[in-house]
């Protein structure tokens, strides 16, 4: 009886290692054009899984969030009960056309992980963010109302919470004109003479006025 109680469980355990259901992986290559991608398990690198589809928030035909994907990167494979053969080439309804459960090749690459050993980009609590690597702009949202574009010279495009706008670095920002306002300026004449003019601006930033 023990030996059989042994076998079962072999053969239990067995069929249980069949069954993929989260793996840590590398991506060799990205595709960019379909969003796929061929990754290695990082428990073996040997093993690869091509055609893998590159899962984002928001992803619909014509439209949706991009995020860069290189080689080398690190991420997490879901592997689907059901075969994605069929079920990724088209929306709808679409049975299953195989008997095959939660193995290897169904897989949709989730290239969302921060390792111990990375950087977390620099945040506030709440704050929704998209950072690029390397010299790339930062795009930063947060729950008060400010919102940011920063580029890598320092340069930023900056929304306070009051609605006020200011383009520049973070030192010598120029605010930008939201309401009615009067300029002044030298007039010089062609035979040298001078006088103070004043230009008003109205409704700012419409289609009839173009300002520096």
């Amino acid at each position: 009886m023990t030996g059989f109680i042994e076998i079962l469980r072999e053969f239990v355990q067995g069929e249980i290692r069949g069954i993929y259901t989260v793996t840590f992986v590398r991506v060799e290559e990205i595709n960019e054009s379909t969003r796929r991608a061929v990754v290695s398990l990082k428990s073996d690198s040997d093993i690869l899984v091509d055609n893998v589809p590159v899962a984002s928030p928001f992803a619909r035909s014509g439209a949706g969030m991009i995020v860069p994907v290189e080689r080398g990167d690190e991420g997490l494979v879901l592997h689907a009960q059901e075969p994605l053969d069929k079920q990724i080439q088209e929306r709808g309804e679409q049975p299953p056309d195989s008997e095959r459960r939660f193995q290897l090749e169904d897989a949709v690459l989730l290239p969302m992980v921060w390792l111990d050993e990375d950087d977390v980009p620099d945040h506030e609590a709440g704050e929704f963010q998209l950072a690029l690597p390397g010299d790339g702009s930062v795009f930063r949202m947060l729950p008060d109302g400010r919102v940011r574009i920063e580029h890598a010279s320092g340069n930023a495009i900056a929304m306070a919470a009051d609605g006020s706008v200011t383009i520049g670095a973070e030192d010598g920002a120029s605010a930008v004109l939201n309401e009615t306002a009067a300029i002044e300026y030298e007039d010089t004449q062609p035979d040298g003479s001078t006088s103070t003019k004043t230009a008003t601006i109205t409704d700012p930033g419409s289609e009839d006025l173009n300002a520096s």
